[in-house]
């Protein structure tokens, strides 16, 4: 009997996947995933798989970090006795909201041009026998397996492994499900929330604006989600430490934040929420149903009004296509002294700006690093920010988190192709012997870094500990920047987003423990060394022989390197066991 069950479910299931409702929700989802557009050119997607995995790393890998915060032994050494668990998990609990809020945001933000369709799917989809209302109800149940979809992926790893870590001081597993349930609600709740409102505030502006000046503000419109996203992450460290004015003034600013909102409601439901907390956790339930209806009104009126001007819109409202801004061409001019450099750069940089798949490998290595950055942040505030009067590790450690995943991510996006077919162009233009890739490669990188390091750590530091203080952790930070620049890329001899996809190799997984191990000195050991050091600056000198060190070896890896290793290459073809001689030909 349940065989035929199961039987009759798989031939109804069959038989309703060929019919064209399916077949058009189907053919939504692929087109939000892989993206879309009307220029044809055959670019590179990123695998549903790939992008999934990006999206669940950051709360997974905090959750791994967070495991010795609970481990029952580190606690006793501690002297921490009969600890609250729930309420130690608080603050925790609250990133991974924000997290889960933020990653949602950036990623609806990032998908918006593939979520309507384009004048592709207009001219093959409105000749057919399938009335508007049909693809208009196949489009909205695409977005909603999206968004249920990438909330939960987004806390997956957190909801098994942030329980585990604080179900371990626990001895019962009653309390590891109850946890565990209440926070897979909660985050995903709140990633709903964001996509929702994410959707609800650009449906609004795309149904009240005309459509061309919708094209030309849109790009700044989620430039400013995406930057509220980081800012609301970046609370972490400060609103926890904060919640229990909650009670005392009722009226507090805290009570807008949405995170606070969800964890109040996860509180709740676990009985530990104090008063205040308890009575802004009641607004999640209504507000989550408001942003829903407020995000379904928008696409309605949106969708029906993009969709009768598909056939007016012209290329350019269409390309939506960002371009290297006025300074940055200035500081590449600057930079690159020869003209192939500054063409080649160009084309990186536009590359950069307009690739859907780079776009986001570069959003998941940043992401990633504002994760770890925020934590840093989260412990220095919880901890002690100081140590007689001068800056913590934590506090020294985030510039260099920062700056290690955004040297990891733009070297990583170096690999990855634009379109193969197109390469000819600098096969005929460039040199393979005498070439300047690697040069560009490594301006590039710090062109992106050094501003930042110059306008923002300099500043910022100088008021956090001091004009000596600041000043040596920017040169320290600036000198790392350039020896990790010069580290990672060793024998490069690539034009960028030219070469085929490197392959898999037997040293990949010792290329994975050195970047790992890297990170460790470069973001952990490095800070732990200045926190000691800046009390006595002449202490500093110490770093001198681990930079020069830090220099020699890939320089001298550079100098031994054949000539066959270091011409320009556009394929990267797997190393041959052996050659034939081919002596009889």
């Amino acid at each position: 009997m349940k065989t035929d069950f199961i039987h009759a479910i798989s031939q109804w299931w069959s038989a309703y996947s060929k019919r064209p409702f399916a077949r058009l929700v189907r053919l939504f989802t692929a087109r939000i995933f892989q993206g879309g557009g009307d220029n044809d050119a055959a670019g590179i997607d990123l695998s549903m798989g790939l992008i999934l995995t990006l999206l669940a790393l950051p709360g997974g890998f905090v959750s791994v970090i967070l495991f010795p915060k609970y481990g029952t032994l580190l606690q006793w050494m501690r002297g921490v006795v009969n600890a609250d668990a729930i309420a130690t998990a608080m603050p925790d609990e609250y990133f991974f909201i924000a997290l889960s809020m933020a990653v949602t945001a950036a990623v609806a933000v990032w998908r918006w041009d593939s979520i309507f369709p384009d004048r592709r799917d207009y001219l093959n989809l409105v000749p057919l026998p399938i009335s508007s209302r049909t693809i208009l109800l196949a489009n909205f149940v695409a977005i909603a397996f999206f968004a249920g979809l990438i909330a939960f992926v987004v806390n997956a790893a957190s909801c098994i492994l942030f329980s585990l870590a604080v179900g371990s001081t626990q001895t019962t597993f009653i309390f590891f499900a109850r946890f565990a349930a209440v926070h897979a609600l909660c985050v995903i709740l709140a990633s709903v929330f964001a996509f929702a409102g994410v959707f609800s505030v650009l449906g609004l502006f795309m149904a009240i604006l005309p459509q061309p000046v919708f094209a030309r503000v849109s790009p700044y419109l989620r430039a400013l989600i995406v930057i509220a996203s980081v800012t609301l992450l970046s609370t972490s460290f400060a609103v926890p430490t904060m919640l229990n004015r909650l009670s005392e003034s009722p009226h507090s600013e805290l009570q807008y934040l949405p995170p606070v909102w969800f964890l109040g409601l996860g509180m709740s439901l676990l009985n530990e929420a104090s008063p205040g907390l308890a009575t802004v956790g009641k607004i999640a339930s209504p507000a989550l149903a408001s942003a829903a209806v407020i995000a379904i009104c928008t696409y309605a009126i949106g969708y029906r009004k993009h969709f009768v001007r598909i056939p007016e819109l012209s290329d350019s409202f269409a390309a939506g296509e960002l371009r290297p801004a006025q300074w940055l061409r200035r500081l590449n001019r600057f930079a690159m002294r020869s003209s192939p450099q500054q063409g080649c750069s160009l084309f990186v940089w536009k590359t950069l700006l307009r690739s859907e798949p780079h776009r986001l490998l570069l959003a998941g290595f940043g992401g990633l690093g504002l994760v770890l950055a925020s934590q840093a942040l989260l412990a220095s505030f919880v901890g002690s920010p100081s140590h007689g009067g001068f800056l913590s590790e934590d506090i020294l450690s985030v510039p260099l988190i920062l700056v290690f995943f955004i040297v990891a991510g733009l070297r990583l996006a170096f690999e990855i192709p634009v379109d193969l077919r197109a390469n000819w162009i600098f096969r005929l233009l460039l040199d393979s012997e005498k070439h300047d890739c690697l040069a560009m490669a490594r301006k590039l990188i710090l062109i992106s870094l050094l501003p930042g390091i110059l306008l923002i750590v300099l500043p910022l530091y100088c008021w956090l500990g001091g004009w000596i203080a600041g000043i040596l952790h920017t040169v320290v930070v600036g000198l790392w920047s350039i020896l990790l620049t010069d580290a990672a890329l060793v024998r490069f001899r690539k034009m960028p987003f030219t070469c085929s996809l490197p392959l898999f190799q037997q040293h990949s997984f010792v290329t994975l423990i050195a970047c790992a191990l890297g990170l460790f000195l470069f973001a952990v050991v490095t800070p732990e060394f200045e926190s000691w050091a800046l009390p006595q600056p002449v202490r500093m000198i110490g770093l001198i022989p681990v930079a020069a060190i830090a220099w020699y070896i890939p320089h001298r890896l550079r100098q031994s390197a054949l000539a066959v290793e270091r011409e320009l290459m556009f394929e990267d073809l797997p190393n041959r066991e052996f050659e034939l001689l081919r002596i009889a030909e």
